[in-house]
């Protein structure tokens, strides 16, 4: 999840660099409207930091043996990134889905 994180955030700077630059320019506050280039190079990057915090609470999950959180964020990860492959297959949605799925196991087989 870390790695995804971080590789969305290096995704969407190259794919909506210049939304990202404008909401720069005009201060962030009050910058980013419902619709939009900049409301989708906005939500495309803001869940950054909570995947990134996902990932890190998984790892402490799996180090201290914690089997039902390795479940239950792997049963949320798979049920997110299947819901969202299915709407958009062309996603990234598919690593969601291959993490959840092995975090269940993970956390299945102990």
């Amino acid at each position: 999840m870390q790695l995804i994180a971080i590789a969305h955030v290096a995704v969407g700077a190259v794919l909506y660099r210049d939304a990202l630059l404008e909401i720069a320019r005009d201060g962030v506050v009050d910058s980013v409207p419902d619709r939009g280039d900049r409301a989708t190079a906005f939500w495309f990057v803001i869940g950054a930091p909570l995947m990134w915090l996902g990932g890190r609470l998984m790892r402490s999950a799996e180090a201290s043996g914690d089997l039902g959180a390795q479940r239950t964020a792997g049963a949320a990860l798979a049920v997110t990134g299947a819901v969202g492959a299915a709407a958009s297959p062309t996603s990234g949605f598919w690593a969601l889905l291959a993490t959840g799925v092995a975090a269940v196991r993970r956390g299945v087989r102990g």
